[in-house]
């Protein structure tokens, strides 16, 4: 039959699948494990979107052909296609063993891996690869972006530098070995690299890697490096930070520029694309009227990156620190490694210094610094917002009324909390869980309602047997979030770990009633006096319902709060709201004042530059 195969191969390589797919047929008639036959037929069945056909011609193909490699990587293909991301990784891992010269499977586990977050294989199986191809820009370039996701910059710029050498026209390569330059700390070179090829304007939406963006903050780091030993220029601080991106360390900078400027601070501000980025965020007065001046040459002593550890870039000659925070018990190595080289690190909470002890971190360059805790401007005007409720009464009417704000990500834990709520509520209690997750798009409310469907199946129980739950997945201005915040009297975390967590604090200021878990930066500002605490456990960091980590915790932990002790003090709070009543309004406000928070900020920059 070998010349039956032969001609069904010919006829596939013409684009006739149909006819090749028929003669592979007629092959496996005769002997269902030729291996040629079932490799056929099974790209075939990709190719014509036969995906569950194709996935059993290749099992098949397989359980008698073990050793084939092009079988496992075909599998894989169609794995991806389904989904089944890890089981594909699985037989490209075989693959790379048994076609270990193969670059282009290397390279397609690497990828892979990169995305799933685990850098270190990531960049074993993309440094294989480029090994093979030691001229292919193909190769190295894929490899140099892992290395930067990874932190390691210079090792980046050892392998783009002779690409952007061999094929001076290659725009990836050449823009990665800038961006390379500005996390070392050499806006000379960023500039070299870039002045060396003709940009066109990149045209939309600025983005941080743009070539013309990095070309002007390259340029704006060395004037302040420059102003900075001008002797008639005022002394003050350079602070870079994203003040104009809805963040939380966006929120933190402005409110820490507002009150080091009420401390007499002299300040030059950078956005995070660079000079002007800063300007469109700031809404406050005090702010506004000093805008003016927020750009002037200033003679800084140190730069403060008020970001996280992968986007500080250093400037020459001057001290570089950082105000971050993490998430869970240790920091990413990638993280560490940015920060290694940094004369300081300061973090809201003593979580967060434990993180980066943990990751080897030097603890006499890591200062604790909280931020400040005050109510949002726009909620002392703002109106409950009006929604009806799933079930037609309106949100309003409901006696406790349990919001949750959270972006759409593992680490808030949003099946956990659905969990609980469906276990700890009944359909006739006079509750509302209020859930306003992500920040709208058009997958949102289809991936949002596959959660709640997860939910229903691990606890066994409907919505219907529960009280009601309405899911919010639209963007909404500031005004509606200020309504939606009014709306609530008590706010349910479960998150898996958090480095502040800005909307229990805002509700908290509003005297909603706060349930969180007994970890992370909740410790620093809330207590069993004020909240209701759950206890926790660690253990490791998994995508919901899945053994997959999340790739921004690849490898490591977080915590897990204790789902039946949730359970029952949601269950306690709603039958007996006035019973279980705790208001942490007032200890927020009075423990945690932006004027405090000021000072520690410069108690901790005290020493450093001078």
């Amino acid at each position: 039959m070998g010349h039956v195969t032969d001609r069904a191969i010919e006829l596939y390589k013409a684009g006739r699948r149909d006819e090749a797919l028929s003669l592979a047929w007629q092959v496996l008639r005769d002997n269902p494990a030729d291996c040629d036959a079932l490799s056929l037929a099974g790209a075939v069945l990709f190719q014509t979107d036969r995906l569950d056909e194709a996935e059993q011609v290749l099992r098949r193909l397989l359980d008698h052909h073990p050793p084939f490699a092009q079988g496992h990587v075909n599998l894989a293909v169609v794995l991806l296609a389904r989904g089944a991301q890890r089981e594909a990784t699985g037989h490209l891992r075989i693959a790379c063993l048994l076609m270990p010269g193969d670059a282009e499977v290397q390279g397609r586990l690497g990828a892979l891996l990169h995305g799933f977050g685990d850098y270190v294989a990531a960049t074993r199986h993309m440094d294989h690869a480029a090994r093979l191809c030691p001229t292919d820009p193909d190769r190295q370039v894929p490899l140099a972006v892992t290395l930067l996701s990874h932190s390691a910059y210079a090792r980046a710029v050892e392998v783009l530098a002779p690409v952007v050498a061999r094929t001076p026209d290659h725009a990836d390569a050449r823009n990665h070995l800038a961006a390379a330059w500005l996390s070392l700390g050499r806006p000379d070179l960023t500039e070299e690299t870039l002045l060396a090829a003709a940009h066109s304007p990149s045209g939309g939406k600025p983005t941080i890697g743009q070539p013309e963006v990095m070309l002007a903050r390259a340029r704006l780091y060395r004037r302040v490096a420059a102003d900075a030993h001008r002797p008639h220029t005022p002394d003050g601080l350079l602070v870079r930070a994203p003040f104009s991106v809805l963040s939380g360390y966006g929120d933190f900078a402005q409110h820490f520029v507002r009150s080091l400027m009420e401390y007499g601070t002299t300040l030059r501000l950078a956005g995070l694309l660079g000079e002007d980025s800063w300007r469109p965020a700031f809404t406050d007065p005090i702010l506004q009227a000093a805008t003016r001046r927020l750009g002037d040459p200033v003679r800084a002593r140190l730069a403060l990156s008020v970001l996280t550890p992968p986007l500080v870039e250093p400037i020459p000659g001057l001290p570089t620190v950082n105000y971050t925070m993490f998430e869970g018990p240790r920091i990413p190595d990638a993280w560490a490694a940015c920060n290694r080289d940094h004369e300081l690190v300061v973090v809201p909470t003593d979580s967060s210094r434990l993180a980066w002890i943990a990751a080897g971190h030097p603890e006499d360059r890591i200062r604790v610094c909280p931020p400040g805790i005050a109510p949002h401007p726009a909620d002392a005007s703002a109106l409950p917002f009006a929604v009806a409720g799933p079930r037609g009464r309106s949100v309003m009417d409901y006696r406790v009324r349990v919001l949750n704000i959270s972006d759409f990500v593992a680490r808030k834990n949003l099946d956990g909390l659905l969990r609980v709520w469906l276990r700890a509520t009944r359909p006739d209690d006079d509750a509302i869980l209020i859930l306003k997750v992500g920040k709208g798009g058009s997958a949102l409310s289809g991936e949002a309602r596959r959660l709640v469907d997860q939910c229903i199946q691990a606890t066994g129980r409907r919505l219907e047997d529960a009280a009601p739950v309405a899911l919010l997945t639209d963007r909404y201005d500031e005004a509606a979030i200020a309504g939606i915040y009014a709306m609530a009297t008590h706010y349910l975390s479960l998150s898996h770990g958090e480095g502040w967590d800005l909307p229990i604090t805002r509700a908290g200021c509003l005297g909603a009633g706060l349930i969180a878990p007994r970890h992370s930066a909740y410790t620093a500002y809330l207590n069993d006096r004020v909240a209701h605490l759950i206890p926790c456990t660690t253990g490791p960091a998994l995508m919901p319902y899945s053994t997959d980590y999340y790739p921004p915790f690849h490898g490591l932990d977080w915590w897990h709060p204790d789902e039946d002790a949730a359970a029952d003090i949601l269950a306690r709070v709603i039958r007996d709201p006035e019973g279980e009543r705790r208001d942490a309004s007032r200890h927020l406000t009075d423990s945690f004042t932006w004027d405090a928070a000021a000072r520690r900020l410069l108690d901790a920059l005290d020493g450093v530059g001078r």
